[in-house]
């Protein structure tokens, strides 16, 4: 096999290869679609800098399938343009990217060995479809084979890693955390730059979701696209480039609606109502404690928050989120830390629900003390299940704990008091139920459990407080947000 860094520029940035776009994403331009001879060798003479085009083995979905890959999108099982020859008639050209679409994993080794044959100097994006995504029951092309082949052949090349979707979308529909994460566990290894093609009618409902995996790795990506048919609310596309920036968000949709969207620019944002996103999470004061290798566990520190990736995982307890910030405390309990934010907990869309626990901790100890060591003496645990069980414990030699219970819910918001200092110390927690399918929420959605006589640290000896998350629990994924933590 050649080497493929020898061959191909796949590993280069759209934005660097096109100085046109001016690192925008808006900027860079697409044909869609382009899966005869005729519309392929007129895209290749217009203003178009990269060709979209749909790939399967002639044949597919017949009697008599063969290994030969051509440009098509089914129900089409033929088409005059071969990749063979779509490859050779690009190879005329110097100023152009390609996006290859591949609607079956049939057609994926015959077309890369293709592309590996030749020496092309242009940015090549290989797409499929590897999870399913809204209200979509298609079968998705098989993960693990499209990314294991991809590396194979192209270690370096951009990889448009996307979710299968409905043919008519429902209003209110998005892209779940349940759905989101399914892709993240297939792409987390992954050191090449990934895209992830989002359809433009769901974003309205998505897009907070969306910029939060923006802020997950510097490699990834968001192509932005629309079907002619969708009726697309174009206020979470701007959101979207708005708060996720203009060089992490490329914009691929149908002429209507691209219009739709770059009159909203120009009014400076006026026809969307997303005006400001309030984030209190700042990423660069907390890191992940990788002390312990856990190969099946991962966590995503965000630029809005926090994602515990260990669903199934052989290690029922998380890598640790520990604070680089010590809070400082005051011995009258005037400035008393708080913790505050929003859980979820997530399950997977593609099986039905695992019993189980599944619990999110804090805990706030003195900037001395070890969480995972015996001498526990200065350490406050508070715990949420995915149950609705709200726990609050001093730890020392006899546990001291006190508990309530909220309506089973996938989320929740919390409170953490600590006001663990001064004449009359106590921790209390303040948690609300945010959904839940069985009960009356009106009545039912909130307590608040307190530890009274507590002494959290001991001022003359440790007058700052650090604080850590984890998850613990396999049954469950956890997403952790809004979070805010003031002294």
């Amino acid at each position: 096999m050649m080497a493929a860094a020898e061959l191909t520029h796949t590993a280069t940035d759209l934005l660097d290869f096109f100085p046109a776009a001016n690192g925008d994403g808006l900027n860079i331009t697409w044909g869609h679609a382009l899966n005869n001879k005729a519309q392929f060798e007129q895209a290749l003479k217009g203003d178009v800098m990269m060709l979209e085009t749909d790939i399967m083995v002639r044949g597919y979905g017949t009697s008599n399938p063969t290994d030969i890959p051509i440009h098509a999108h089914p129900p089409d099982s033929d088409s005059d343009l071969t990749v063979k020859e779509a490859i050779d008639l690009f190879m005329q050209v110097n100023n152009k990217g390609i996006k290859l679409d591949f609607k079956c994993i049939e057609a994926l080794e015959p077309t890369l060995q293709i592309l590996q044959q030749r020496k092309i100097c242009a940015p090549i994006l290989l797409n499929a479809d590897i999870v399913n995504g809204p209200e979509s029951f298609s079968t998705p092309v098989d993960p693990t084979r499209f990314i294991d082949t991809c590396n194979r052949y192209f270690p370096s090349a951009i990889l448009s890693l996307g979710f299968t979707t409905a043919w008519d979308c429902t209003p209110d529909a998005s892209y779940t955390w349940e759905i989101i994460t399914n892709l993240l566990y297939k792409v987390h290894r992954l050191p090449q730059h990934v895209t992830f093609p989002i359809r433009a009618v769901y974003l309205s409902t998505s897009w907070k979701r969306f910029l939060c995996v923006l802020g997950m790795k510097p490699s990834f990506s968001i192509t932005v696209w629309s079907s002619p048919r969708d009726n697309v609310d174009i206020s979470g596309v701007v959101a979207l480039r708005k708060y996720g920036g203009k060089d992490r968000v490329y914009v691929d949709l149908q002429d209507e609606t691209m219009q739709q969207f770059k009159k909203a620019l120009i009014d400076d944002d006026e026809s969307t109502t997303h005006r400001e996103v309030p984030i209190h999470w700042c990423r660069d004061l907390w890191f992940v404690d990788d002390t312990v290798p856990l190969p099946d566990n991962w966590v995503y520190l965000s630029t809005t928050g926090v994602l515990f990736l260990s669903r199934n995982s052989k290690h029922s307890t998380s890598k640790r989120v520990h604070s680089k910030q010590a809070y400082e405390v005051v011995k009258t309990g005037t400035h008393p830390l708080e913790i505050s934010g929003t859980l979820q907990f997530i399950g997977s869309s593609n099986s039905q629900n695992v019993s189980g626990e599944t619990e999110f901790y804090v805990y706030i100890s003195g900037t001395g003390e070890s969480v995972d060591s015996d001498n526990t003496n200065n350490i406050i645990a508070m715990s949420i299940s995915n149950s609705g069980k709200i726990t609050l414990q001093k730890c020392t030699t006899q546990v001291t704990s006190t508990d309530s219970s909220l309506p089973e819910s996938t989320t929740y918001e919390f409170t953490l008091h600590n006001i663990g200092v001064g004449l009359k110390p106590m921790v209390k927690v303040s948690a609300k139920c945010l959904n839940s399918d069985t009960v009356d929420l009106e009545s039912n959605s909130s307590v608040e459990v307190a530890l009274t006589e507590i002494v959290v640290v001991d001022i003359s000896t440790s007058p700052k407080l650090s604080v850590s998350f984890c998850k613990v629990g396999t049954t469950k994924d956890l997403m952790l947000e809004d979070i805010v933590v003031k002294c």
